[in-house]
């Protein structure tokens, strides 16, 4: 039986209380995966400091130094994976070996490349089939015309196209928990997912974005407050000292196995609703 975690759905406060008394019982392993995880996802800003420019940022789709972004990006999955899975055993108060973390990420992998390639698909023909509909406006002359209704019409469909891509993005959301944790097939996994977020989109969507919040407002307090030249997503940096991006690895270090926490946890919370519903 889950023994960490309660038996009834929980509110807000309490999902993100007991997101912090899993990540606090998990704290001394998960920090390791967190630490590994943080260097794999800041690996093209370290390549970036060591050869005094973002290569990365203009990259196109099939050069080599590409394939190095994939590489990067299934060595952050597997630890990933392996966080999400060390706090489902901290739940069930499992005492695992580091080692299992990794084994379960590397045979996880595979299905959860598949399943979130197969989201981005869908996300991606939502936004080519917005995008179309604006094209068919702009031919027609009607994506920016001069009536005040008629200007409407773009912002309307703007904020359509990005509420549906955020909808999207949370419906499949907890794809990785329920392969790893669940052992879940690839369209099961999709599957259930949609289903558990189903009419729970923002009760989701506020809880996991907090974490996120939180670590926003972090580097804006450290880069502004204590004038540290640090990393935040979209604003220029500068290559010159490697010492901000060593102290932004070991922020998300101790950011991530919050993530993994929240997720198991709010999972748990989703599938407890769903049985309760079920049984009514």
């Amino acid at each position: 039986m889950d023994a960490t975690l309660p038996a009834q759905p929980a509110g807000y406060r309490q999902l993100m209380k007991q997101s912090f008394v899993l990540y606090r019982a998990g704290f001394l392993k998960s920090i390791g995966l967190g630490f590994l995880l943080s260097v794999a996802v800041f690996i093209p800003r370290l390549h970036a400091y060591f050869i005094g420019a973002n290569i990365f940022s203009s990259l196109t789709p099939f050069s080599l130094q590409a394939l190095w972004l994939i590489v990067v990006n299934l060595i952050s999955i597997l630890f990933f994976i392996g966080l999400i899975w060390h706090m489902h055993c901290v739940n069930r108060h499992i005492h695992e070996p580091f080692i299992e973390d990794l084994v379960v990420g590397m045979k996880k992998l595979f299905y959860v490349l598949v399943a979130t390639l197969i989201q981005s698909i869908i996300i991606y023909a939502i936004a080519l089939t917005l995008f179309g509909v604006i094209i068919l406006l702009h031919n027609h002359q009607l994506l920016f015309p001069t009536f005040s209704f008629g200007a409407f019409i773009p912002v309307l469909i703007f904020g359509l196209q990005f509420i549906l891509i955020i909808y999207l993005w949370t419906l499949f959301l907890f794809l990785i928990p329920l392969i790893a944790i669940e052992n879940k097939g690839i369209l099961t996994s999709l599957e259930r997912s949609a289903a558990l977020v189903w009419n729970h989109w923002w009760r989701i969507f506020s809880v996991q974005f907090t974490p996120w919040v939180c670590y926003i407002v972090l580097l804006v307090l450290i880069k502004f407050f204590f004038h540290i030249d640090i990393h935040i997503y979209f604003t220029p940096h500068d290559y010159a000292s490697i010492w901000p991006t060593v102290l932004n690895i070991v922020l998300f270090g101790f950011f991530t196995p919050w993530l993994a926490a929240l997720l198991v946890v709010q999972l748990k919370d989703l599938e407890l609703r769903k049985r309760l519903l079920n049984a009514q």
